[in-house]
This record gives C-alpha cells, sequence and structure tokens, in this order.
C-alpha cells in the first residue's frame, strides 16, 4: 500500500484571549478556531481526523505558559496543534506535532468539560473528526463524521447548562462533492489513477512503477501547487500522480495512456528522489523498476521494493534508505 505524505498547516494561532481583555463572544468566538482531542493514547492523540504522535521533540504547554504532559490530556479538550508538515494519508491520517497547546483559559476548560461529558455519553462511539462549529453561553453545537471514509455526518447541540445534546444526521457535503469529483473522473478517465515514482523517460511518454505510458492526445501537466509544468520538470525519481485513459497489464509492465500527470511537491523529498534516479540509474541493476514505496510518521526513513527485470530470478530488493545519514540497507527477497 503507498502512504502518500501531505503538507499540514503550520499556521500560528493566538491563544484564547482572558474574557478580562475582550467581550465574552469574541472569547466564545475565539475558542471555535481550536481543536478537540478525541482520543489519547500513550504516545499520540487523535485530532480531527489525524492521530499526531507525541514524543521528546513537541513542544507541549497550556495557554498560560505552564507545562503540559501527554498524560495530562483527556478527550474534549480544547488544543492548538502544530505539525511537521507530513500527513500520511492513511484513515485515520498519522502525523507528527511538534507543538500543542493546551486551552486552559476559564472559559475553554468549561467548554472542554461539556464537550468530554459529551464524548462519554454519546450512543455512537464510532467517531471522527469532531468540530466546534458554534459556541453561545446557552450552547455549544458540533460536527462530527462515522469512522469511515465518507462516512455520514451528524450535528449535536449541548445545552451548557444541563450537558443534555441532542444528535442529528446532516448532509455530508464533502462526500457529495467527492462523489461528484469521481464521477467526473470516471467519465473523463475511465481507467483511473494512481501514483508512484518515474524510473524512465521516453520521448513520447514515462516509466511510472511497474508501467510504461505514452501520452494522450490532451496531456497536462501540472504540480500540486496548480502550477502548469513542461515534460522536462519531471525527472527520474520524481514522485507523481497519474490520470490515466487506459492500462492494462497484459505483460510484466503494464501499457496506459497518460491523460494527466502531477508532479507531488508537497509529498516528494530532493533527497529521496536523487537516492531513487541513482538506484535507476546505476550499475547494481541491470533493469530495475519500483513496485511499491513507503515511509515513516516522522520522515526518517524512506523504503521502496524493486525488482529486476533482467537478473533471471523472481527476488525482490527491499531498499531502506535512512533520511539523516544519506545511507540505505538492502534486503533480499527470494521470489
Amino acid at each position: 500500500m503507498l502512504l502518500l505524505m501531505g503538507c499540514g498547516s503550520n499556521e500560528t494561532k493566538n491563544v484564547v484571549p482572558p474574557s478580562t481583555q475582550a467581550n465574552y463572544q469574541e472569547t466564545l468566538n475565539a475558542i471555535t478556531e481550536f481543536d478537540i482531542v478525541e482520543i489519547v493514547n500513550e504516545d499520540e492523540i487523535l485530532v480531527g481526523s489525524t492521530f499526531y504522535k507525541i514524543d521528546k521533540h513537541t513542544k507541549m504547554s497550556k495557554s498560560n505558559n505552564q507545562t503540559l504532559t501527554i498524560d495530562e490530556l483527556q478527550p474534549g479538550d480544547i488544543v492548538y496543534v502544530e505539525n511537521t508538515g507530513y500527513i500520511m494519508t492513511s484513515f485515520p491520517s498519522q502525523g507528527a506535532a511538534t507543538v500543542v497547546i493546551l486551552q486552559n483559559d476559564s472559559e475553554s476548560l468549561k467548554v472542554s468539560e461539556s464537550i468530554r461529558h459529551f464524548f462519554v455519553n454519546q450512543k455512537n462511539e464510532n467517531t471522527i473528526s469532531t468540530s466546534i462549529k458554534e459556541l453561545t453561553a446557552e450552547s455549544i453545537t458540533l460536527h462530527f463524521y462515522e469512522w469511515e471514509i465518507h462516512g455520514k455526518k451528524y450535528e449535536a447541540i449541548i445545552d451548557r447548562a444541563t450537558n443534555t445534546s441532542t444528535v442529528r444526521e446532516i448532509e455530508n457535503e464533502e462526500a457529495i462533492e467527492q462523489e461528484r469529483r469521481n464521477k467526473e473522473m470516471a467519465d473523463a478517465h475511465p481507467e483511473g489513477s494512481t501514483a508512484g515514482h518515474i524510473t524512465a523517460i521516453y520521448e513520447n511518454g514515462f516509466r511510472i512503477n511497474m508501467a510504461d505510458y505514452t501520452f494522450s492526445d490532451i496531456i497536462h501537466f501540472n504540480n500540486d501547487l496548480g502550477e502548469e509544468l513542461n515534460k522536462e520538470d519531471f525527472k527520474v525519481g520524481s514522485f507523481v500522480s497519474v490520470e490515466y485513459d487506459r492500462l492494462n497489464h497484459d505483460s510484466t509492465i503494464g501499457k496506459g495512456i497518460l491523460s494527466k500527470l502531477t508532479l507531488l511537491t508537497k509529498e516528494e523529498n530532493p533527497e529521496v528522489r536523487s537516492w531513487i534516479q541513482s538506484i535507476i540509474e546505476g550499475n547494481h541493476y541491470k533493469d530495475p523498476v519500483i513496485m511499491l514505496s513507503y515511509s515513516d510518521h516522522y520522515q526518517t526513513y524512506y523504503t521502496i521494493r524493486i525488482a529486476d527485470l533482467n537478473d533471471n530470478t523472481p527476488d525482490t530488493f527491499e531498499m531502506k534508505y535512512d533520511i539523516e545519514s544519506g545511507t540505505y540497507s538492502v534486503t533480499v527477497n527470494p521470489g
């Protein structure tokens, strides 16, 4: 399974202003800008739809500058989280927190207590990605989802005086939009899409992992920032997403028609790209192809599995690249 890495937000938010420095509704509005802790494990917390690893490098504090440990965090807490900028798009997604600030002003603590009470007493515990949509002196409005990709979406309204709540299913706009996009892609590209590393560049196409693609009559080159690119912007080792009109695997290397190629600049590590290029263009393997690739939570290593199409054996090779040291190890997997 290929795990892609996306950029997280590092935009710093101010801590909730004490009510003595702002009017009450401004304080409540500020609280809605923060995130909610949903699960606390030994070394990670679930916030939104992402499990964030907490380690010795994570700067943890309370909004009044007191120290904070993961043992002090509870579901329902209001927090601000910064991450490394790399998020694994598994489900739930996974990242590493660089900063965690617990909002412990008096009003945030009251809101947290009401949300914690809701978590404990809600009938459907299989939920994720809880967020505060509206906060008043009288009530808290939460939105959350089923624990599955594009699952049902719900709204809960908590009475802050009694901590009683009502829950109703609401329209999942994100799932509807994704369904529309999937249909649009299926209509334009009947076969679908995939992602991988470029391992060969041809006059009219690329080899990407285990498939050779030739360009369609209308080919689009761009990056994940929305910028248009040229064929020359793609290198051996580049990490790309592929949209194709046709792909068959009648032979070891598939054949496809490429309609759109996107350079995944947010996920690509230049050091990893150069290392992959050295493997593909080096002399150790006669005709290497990449079967799959993956990384760890903290981006400390990157692993590719390759096959040599001309070594007359069914063996594959697991190659683990240590990003910090720039060295790699090889494990042979007999066929």
